[in-house]
């Protein structure tokens, strides 16, 4: 089976399909953990679970005609979070 495409996950997703919005954070799950080794141990589960309510307010608010990709702009909204720069 052809692996599907993160734009048309997205689309899906942001359509109310549920498994696609699922797919969609599996997807980004490698940079979700490589965005909490950076937090302390402590505060690591919290900020995974931020990251991924952000990610699900992307998608829902995602515009096609945006210059950028969707993974760009989900980077450049989770280096916002304060917790990251320390």
């Amino acid at each position: 089976m052809r692996e599907e495409t993160l734009r048309s996950l997205i689309l899906r997703a942001k359509s109310g399909d549920s498994e696609a919005l699922q797919t969609v954070i599996e997807r980004f799950r490698p940079l979700i953990k490589k965005y909490t080794r950076q937090a302390d141990l402590k505060d690591a589960h919290d900020l995974e679970q931020e990251l991924i309510l952000r990610l699900i307010v992307l998608v829902r608010s995602y515009r096609e005609e945006l210059p950028y990709g969707f993974m760009e702009l989900v980077e450049q909204e989770w280096a916002k979070n304060s917790r990251l720069s320390n």
